[in-house]
């Protein structure tokens, strides 16, 4: 028996006057098996979630045809964790209620949008003098959907649709000196 839960999580962003520069959206997605030391699942009570990012790396991209010490342009590596939480009720007659954590990897690449630009020939990569160079921004993740299927009493496939986006931040200029 498959079961198959799914529902929005949460509405992003969640603050609409601090707008996305760039953003992508993805799927991650994995099975997991309950571990040899819990009992069978009867059926899913809760899902709970946490994000956490590992890397964001600025990357320098020089394309073939360059002949130059300056990079065409860049893109912006995020990596990161989703962590879900999920309580389920076992097949047995006693401690019927017990919890699992299971951990989600992803990663994906900022570029800027395709509308934004009309010759064929750029290239999508975030130009070099964009304002939000070297520092000026923060990478937010949200998790706006989760499907959950249950496959059988020990398997659950987790799909997570995640929205990443940059948010531009003031330059709060050097730090104080001491």
């Amino acid at each position: 028996m498959v079961n198959v839960n799914s529902s929005v999580v949460e509405v992003c962003p969640v603050y609409p006057d601090r707008p996305a520069k760039y953003f992508t959206e993805l799927f991650a997605s994995k099975t997991f098996k309950i571990p040899e030391q819990k009992p069978d699942k009867d059926e899913i009570v809760k899902v709970k979630h946490f994000v956490e990012l590992v890397d964001v790396e600025v990357i320098d991209v020089f394309l073939p045809d360059n002949d130059t010490d300056t990079p065409n342009g860049k893109k912006i590596f995020v990596a990161g964790n989703v962590y879900l939480d999920v309580q389920y009720v076992s097949t047995r007659e006693e401690q019927t209620v017990h919890f699992v954590r299971y951990q989600l990897p992803f990663q994906t690449i900022l570029l800027r949008d395709c509308a934004e630009f009309a010759d064929p020939k750029e290239n999508g990569l975030i130009p070099n003098d964009d304002t939000i160079f070297p520092d000026n921004f923060v990478v937010h993740v949200c998790v706006e959907n989760i499907v959950e299927k249950q496959l059988d009493e020990r398997t659950i496939f987790f799909e997570v649709l995640l929205l990443v986006w940059l948010e531009q931040i003031e330059d709060v200029g050097p730090p104080p000196q001491p």
